[in-house]
């Protein structure tokens, strides 16, 4: 009994165990990496829904535009009971037949009699139709129709791609927001223990009366703006995590559940991004393969057609069509009474039309010249967003060249901060110095560490935007 007894209590650890262990691999598994969140951005961010939406709904348009080409059969069948028939039964009499044609009354039929002439109306009646009609010239206007709604559906493929990439540029600075303020914070942190050391020392500074009141409360003040200092970047940190939220369209994302081990391939691209030239990357930012400079290539593409299709609706300009129509009725309904076939009345019309505009006061011609300064705005435009890309991408380029010099700056200030800190803690040790003296080369170390942080984040802002700008 006690050996089944001792192998349950293993048994029932074990399980214990795999469950501890199962529930460890479900918390690791549940960090988010950059894949998982551009995944999930992708798939739930609104504005990228919508997107995908209109382009579905412009592939359906190009059907549409196709069906042009095609004949388009029109039937309709109406059936209908009568409880009492306007036309009745039809009676005459024999001597008025008579005497209307003049006959004696020797005849098959007694004189004085009523004759049944109509057996007055059924009391059912049906009717079927059918109307064909098939263009045969319109001027290019149903082949320019197709060729402008592909236009339009490329353009919206086009408006996906761009805000694809749109977003992976959001999603990549919100994250690198979070890593860069992570890394300040940990650093206010540090900086404020060496302040609240400050303010101990320096009170009891006061007390032997090796310091004035006024440096006491200098160095608390120092503390305080810490505090402040550290619940403002707890507030952009949070602010981050809630438009992180909503773009993935994931709920409650905690900082430490990010996996941030993307951010140093993200760095070695920016130092390769800024060896290049400014110059080959304006050609490239202009380029027609630029997403912004193709879309407004594209709507250019999009006011020809549709100039052209303008001018084939122009006055004295006709189209021309076939046309067939038909039908049959009867009061009998077909396949239901017997002898349908016999009475069914038909009708069958084929014919070509022709129609054209021959004056409406001047609509159609004011109609292609609206078309024709659509298509010079478009150029306009496309123009001015050539000049406003190549000013964003100077400005941060310019923005990014400053940031890394900033950034090498800082680092020599934390050199000379350790070197100086090195030599103060010497002098603190041997005596001749003061543990204030200390702490205040660490608290300036922390702010050469903190505008190194920052301008780390300033740098990655740019190079992320001027990386979107050529793509």
């Amino acid at each position: 009994m006690k050996i089944k007894k001792t192998l349950f209590i293993i048994i029932c650890f074990g399980i214990v165990l795999v469950q501890v262990s199962a529930q460890t691999d479900i918390q690791t598994d549940q960090t988010y990496t950059l894949e998982t969140l551009l995944t999930a951005t992708q798939m739930n961010h609104p504005e990228l829904l919508k997107l995908q939406e209109e382009y579905y709904r412009s592939s359906l348009d190009i059907k549409d535009a196709w069906a042009g080409l095609q004949p388009v059969i029109d039937f309709q069948a109406s059936g209908t009971y009568m409880a009492k028939p306007p036309v009745e039964e039809i009676y005459v009499d024999t001597d008025e037949i008579y005497g209307a044609v003049g006959l004696n009354k020797m005849m098959p039929v007694p004189p004085n009699q009523r004759v049944k002439v109509y057996d007055g109306m059924e009391k059912t009646l049906y009717k079927l139709e059918f109307s064909l009609t098939q263009p045969i010239f319109t001027w290019g206007k149903i082949a320019n129709s197709i060729k402008l709604y592909n236009q339009i559906s490329s353009i919206k493929e086009t408006q996906i791609s761009q805000q694809t990439e749109q977003l992976k540029t959001e999603l990549e600075t919100r994250l690198l927001s979070l890593y860069y303020l992570n890394n300040i914070l940990l650093l206010l942190e540090e900086e404020k223990s060496f302040s609240d050391r400050m303010v101990k020392v320096s009170e009891d500074a006061e007390k032997v009366g090796l310091l004035l009141h006024q440096e006491v409360v200098d160095a608390k003040l120092q503390a305080k703006e810490l505090e402040i200092a550290k619940q403002d970047l707890l507030k952009q940190m949070k602010d981050q995590l809630l438009e992180l939220n909503r773009i993935t369209g994931l709920q409650n994302i905690k900082l430490e559940e990010i996996n941030f081990s993307f951010v140093p391939e993200l760095e070695a691209g920016f130092g390769k991004l800024l060896s290049k030239d400014i110059t080959d990357l304006e050609a490239e930012v202009l380029s027609g393969n630029q997403s912004s400079i193709k879309i407004l290539t594209q709507m250019e593409s999009v006011s020809k057609t549709a100039e052209k299709i303008s001018r084939g609706s122009e006055n004295w300009k006709p189209d021309l069509a076939f046309q067939m129509s038909g039908s049959l009725s009867d009061s009998r309904f077909p396949f239901i009474q017997e002898g349908w076939e016999d009475k069914k009345e038909y009708s069958l019309n084929i014919s070509l039309g022709l129609k054209t505009t021959i004056w409406d006061g001047g609509k159609r011609l004011r109609d292609v010249s609206r078309k024709a300064s659509e298509l010079r705005s478009s150029q306009i435009n496309k123009e001015d967003a050539r000049s406003s890309l190549s000013k964003t991408l100077n400005s941060q380029w310019n923005a990014a060249q400053v940031c890394t010099m900033k950034i090498d700056y800082q680092k020599l200030k934390i050199e000379a901060a350790d070197a100086k800190i090195a030599q103060k803690q010497q002098l603190f040790d041997s005596g001749y110095g003061s543990e204030t003296e200390v702490l205040s080369a660490k608290i300036e170390r922390c702010n050469a560490q903190i505008e190194k942080e920052k301008q780390c984040l300033s740098l990655a802002t740019a190079c992320l935007t001027i990386e979107y700008l050529c793509k």
